[in-house]
């Protein structure tokens, strides 16, 4: 953590793009006992740090319907390449699967949006 390099100190600018990511990513550290980074697209918009998809909504979508059900298959089944092609963060999806697995969970989410172009969440599971 974190997934991207805005999020990183030494990147940090006079003027922050996201201080409520920030925010929450930095909450997260007090209350967190694991943390798993899963960024959604970074091709949703013209704006985006990548070239317009227009699968990055969809892909978005259905991610934070899986992150947020929690729908273990599904996050499990997460499409590695398409994730890859639309510059998402999965890598730890299989590993985040596995944590959820064993019980059920609430599921509370402190960041849901794309202020830049990216799709980011900060979801918190409680047993």
């Amino acid at each position: 953590m974190p997934g991207t390099l805005a999020l990183q100190e030494r990147y940090a600018s006079l003027t922050d793009p996201i201080p409520e990511l920030r925010a929450a990513v930095t909450a997260a550290r007090e209350w967190a006992d694991r943390v798993f980074v899963i960024n959604g697209s970074a091709r949703r918009t013209q704006a985006s740090p990548g070239p317009f998809d227009e699968r990055a909504v969809p892909f978005d979508e259905a991610l934070f319907t899986a992150l947020t059900g929690p729908d273990v298959a599904r996050i499990r089944s997460t499409d590695q390449r398409l994730a890859t092609e639309l510059w998402a963060t999965v890598g730890s999806a299989p590993d985040l699967a596995d944590a959820l697995a064993s019980k059920p969970w609430q599921v509370s989410v402190d960041y849901h949006d794309a202020p830049t172009g990216v799709a980011w969440w900060v979801i918190r599971y409680a047993s």
